[in-house]
């Protein structure tokens, strides 16, 4: 004999009322099962959305790998970018400049920027430079943003600045230091360290390596609906491409150990 389900509690038709309301103002966030996250592939995650996205070196020293990153970043969601918004580079005139010096207009075009085309903003301070990076999301424009340790970005900034740019359909690509730790509402948080590129073959110059093209260890600690995930990759074709890892047979080998003699 079958045994009839239990009887729905009191209160079950103010719960599924309330379920309703909820899935309407959040279709997109109760589309999944309760507990499961979507998994997109690296190739996918390399593909921004628009909002703030925030850019960190792995130690200090690997800051202009960041930046790099940062900047190969902004140029390829420029070139597929249905129109062609202005790009607006902020950062405070006592910032890192005294180690890794200014932006270098060749490198920008390098890694696909027009020089003529980025408009390099440098504020007397941070509190100046959280408020240019704002106006000119507002304006409409693509932001390339240094802030480095800097108190004055909070969660509330943040959130303001994430809202900017979404209103805008723009992106925001900040670059924060390696100490981060403090929350914020970006969609999404990298941490970026120089890989070895593999070398190339010089022509004209016999034994002698040319360099290959820049890699990096992308660490993408934390993004909005997903899990985080960890991968290198490599510019090439004023792309980023996410490098598969050698198989066992072709990696090479490990140095012996060395024993130590007390």
């Amino acid at each position: 004999m079958m045994r009839s389900a239990p009887p729905r509690p009191k209160g079950s038709a103010q719960l599924d009322r309330l379920r309703a309301k909820i899935r309407a103002i959040e279709p997109h966030a109760l589309a999944a099962p309760q507990g499961a996250q979507p998994c997109r592939a690296p190739g996918e995650l390399l593909h921004l959305q628009p909002g703030l996205h925030e850019i960190c070196p792995a130690e200090y020293l690997d800051t202009p790998a960041a930046l790099a990153v940062q900047t190969g970043f902004m140029a390829m969601h420029l070139r597929t970018s249905e129109r062609r918004p202005p790009l607006v580079w902020v950062r405070p005139a006592d910032g890192r400049g005294q180690d890794f010096g200014q932006p270098y207009p060749l490198a920008l075009k390098a890694w696909g920027l027009k020089p003529d085309e980025v408009l390099l903003a440098e504020a007397s301070d941070m509190a100046d430079a959280l408020w240019a990076m704002e106006e000119a999301l507002r304006t409409g424009a693509w932001l390339i943003g240094e802030i480095g340790q800097a108190s004055q970005y909070d969660l509330t900034r943040s959130k303001r600045l994430n809202l900017a740019a979404r209103d805008c359909g723009g992106l925001a690509l900040l670059l924060r230091s390696h100490l981060t730790a403090s929350p914020s509402a970006a969609l999404s948080r990298w941490r970026i360290s120089a890989r070895p590129s593999q070398a190339e073959a010089w022509r004209g110059a016999t034994g002698l390596p040319g360099l290959g093209h820049p890699r990096y260890r992308a660490q993408l600690e934390r993004v909005k609906g997903g899990p985080p995930a960890d991968f290198d990759i490599e510019w090439r074709n004023a792309a980023f491409h996410v490098l598969k890892p050698a198989p066992l047979a072709q990696r090479a080998a490990q140095p012996d150990p060395i024993a130590l003699s007390a």
